[in-house]
């Protein structure tokens, strides 16, 4: 079979070291600012542990896209735990192509191993996040609420 007729490679797979350099990218082109070493530490410091979890999308070898999750256990409901996703992002010139509803769906598949009874996330209410906004409820997401937030610093 001819190469260019075989359709791409994707594999959802846990984060290594060896994908900073583009995670760090992908961060910063969504409007995060952060540096590589920032990056790095940030992955050694929940690497191992068993409430974070950070996935890739790999196509045909080349890091696209990663879902960052953590488990939460609440104090407000007896022996229930939830899943935050804390971001998620897909590289701009393959949004719409199904990929972050793949990292969602390794996201809960994540959650519910964990025994988490819900999924949820946050997200600004600035317009540019409308088509995010239209993604989440097309997974199935319903804005429940407000995030309030105040700076410590």
């Amino acid at each position: 079979m001819n190469s260019s007729t075989q359709a791409p490679v994707l594999q959802i797979r846990n984060i290594d070291m060896n994908d900073l350099e583009t995670i760090t990218a992908l961060l910063r082109g969504f409007g995060y600012p952060t540096t590589l070493n920032v990056m790095k530490e940030r992955l050694e410091a929940v690497k191992n542990d068993p409430a974070y979890c950070t996935l890739v999308a790999e196509v045909d070898g080349q890091t696209v896209g990663m879902i960052e999750l953590r488990q939460v256990i609440s104090y407000c409901k007896e022996q229930e735990s939830v899943a935050e996703v804390t971001a998620i992002i897909v590289e701009e010139s393959l949004r719409r192509s199904g990929l972050g509803k793949r990292l969602i769906a390794a996201g809960e598949d994540w959650a519910r191993g964990r025994q988490c009874k819900q999924i949820f996330l946050s997200s600004g209410n600035r317009v540019e996040r409308a088509p995010a906004h239209a993604f989440y409820r097309h997974l199935g997401f319903e804005q429940n609420g407000y995030r309030f937030c105040k700076s410590l610093f």
